[in-house]
């Protein structure tokens, strides 16, 4: 069994790993659709979270530690401003607030089955999975250390429950995604970008 200071030593930047159940994961090389929605996501919510001051986006090969066996390296992840505490020079120390994963070819049955029990057990309080080869996109939130599905609203969208007042329509992840600008608009409404 590794633990997570050998693991961390390990680790190295240029390839996402993860650390489950004292082993270490290493994930497939993401296909561009991957890297695109990580981006978008990346600029629509970081400019979301600067706009409110609502804390820090991370991205990957930034860790997250659970216990001395369990790290993993989300895809994007959320930090609130009350939890900054946190946020290591090294590392993440603790449950972010949001974690999203966007499948890859090799994380889809690790990012389904043990992160998804690790995130809730370990008090993420939201957790997206993004599925760029199936196009499916849900949200689940936490209730009573599980989680529990997020159903979208009568216009389709998908709230969170973690950053107040954003929500995102899942077909915005489908096919060509829209330029940034026009999505924050719609999300701000009345408010000015």
């Amino acid at each position: 069994m590794i633990t997570f200071d050998e693991y961390f030593e390990i680790a190295d930047e240029k390839t996402r790993t993860d650390l489950l159940d004292g082993k270490i994961i290493r994930d497939s090389l993401a296909v561009a659709k991957h890297g695109r929605i990580n981006s978008w996501l990346a600029q629509v919510i970081g400019f979301y979270v600067a706009k409110h001051d609502l804390g820090e986006i991370f991205f990957p090969t930034t860790s997250v530690r659970f216990t001395q066996y369990q790290a993993t390296e989300p895809d994007l992840f959320f930090i609130s401003k009350a939890r900054a505490h946190i946020v290591g020079q090294k590392f993440v120390d603790g449950a972010p607030d949001l974690c999203v994963e966007i499948f890859s070819k090799s994380s889809r049955k690790h990012d389904r089955g043990r992160k998804f029990t690790l995130y809730a057990d370990h008090g993420v309080q939201e957790y997206w999975l993004i599925d760029p080869l199936s196009n499916t996109v849900d949200f689940f939130g936490a209730q009573q250390g599980r989680f529990i599905a997020l159903a979208p609203d009568g216009e389709g969208r998908l709230h969170s429950n973690v950053l107040p007042g954003f929500w995102l329509k899942p077909e915005w992840l489908r096919g060509e995604l829209p330029a940034v600008l026009p999505v924050l608009k719609e999300i701000l409404g009345e408010e000015a970008i």
